[in-house]
């Protein structure tokens, strides 16, 4: 019975996803020729999960687990399906499986540390990134970014810095942490990043116009406006094309309305 829904899962997939087909093709000559490999039906389900054809993905990690429940990675990509899906506490289930079997499977432990965080269980989720981020040689910046929203705002400043000191200065982990500052009150210390990134940035007038509105909202009207004026002298420096850009225009004027003022 499972191999006909199997075919027509397969049927109903490359149609809805025709970029596959080639792929689906292969994989089904091969279970054809060989019905019992439990990797090819492993291989046919990750190949449908990474186009979120869910009902096709598990149809085929179940076959996998009648031919070979102890398959390596089955459990990890099973509980990642179950994640993607809203079954948190079955991904868990699964995952506690994966990484029982192969503790270093760095994957398997990313998608925990997610699970964790999707049941509400952050002290859980905060360890699973911690040894996560221990492990990976270079792990992605959101992984600092989802480790910092589980922390108190000080704790997830740090955890910024880390992945900052670690990475380079990536932008989206210095905003980040920019707000975080700007909320305990330190805007200083928000400033300081603006310039960080002003200076390390080709297009200096964005940031400084950050840097201006930080300060406005702070009540720091006077070094609001020099923000804004240094702002309108980048762009002053910019070649005419750039200059006469429409967002560049735009932002001139922005600028001028808020207090800026021309070299």
């Amino acid at each position: 019975m499972l191999a006909l829904v199997l075919i027509g899962l397969s049927g109903l997939s490359t149609r809805a996803h025709p970029e596959i087909e080639d792929a689906v093709a292969r994989i089904n000559a091969q279970i054809a020729a060989a019905p019992g490999e439990a990797a090819l039906y492993l291989e046919r389900g990750e190949l449908y999960a990474r186009h979120e054809d869910w009902i096709a993905a598990e149809a085929n990690y179940l076959r996998a687990d009648e031919l070979s429940p102890h398959l390596p990675r089955l459990a990890m990509l099973r509980g990642a399906l179950s994640l993607a899906t809203g079954h948190a506490t079955e991904a868990k289930t699964h995952l506690d499986q994966a990484l029982t079997r192969t503790p270093d499977d760095l994957e398997a432990l990313i998608l925990r540390a997610r699970t964790h965080a999707t049941l509400g269980a952050r002290d859980a989720a905060r360890l699973d990134y911690d040894a996560a981020l221990a492990r990976a040689s270079a792990p992605a910046p959101d992984l600092f970014l989802e480790r910092a929203a589980l922390l108190p705002a000080d704790a997830a400043i740090r955890s910024l810095d880390e992945g900052i000191a670690r990475l380079g200065s990536v932008v989206t982990l210095h905003l980040r942490a920019l707000a975080l500052e700007e909320s305990l009150g330190r805007i200083d210390a928000a400033a300081a990043r603006l310039d960080r990134l002003a200076a390390e940035s080709e297009r200096r007038e964005s940031w400084l116009k950050r840097r201006g509105d930080l300060l406005a909202r702070a009540g720091r009207v006077a070094e609001a406006r020099a923000a804004y004026s240094a702002a309108l002298a980048a762009i002053e420096s910019l070649p005419e094309w750039l200059r006469a850009a429409p967002d560049t225009v735009k932002l001139t004027a922005e600028l001028a309305r808020f207090g800026g003022t021309r070299p």
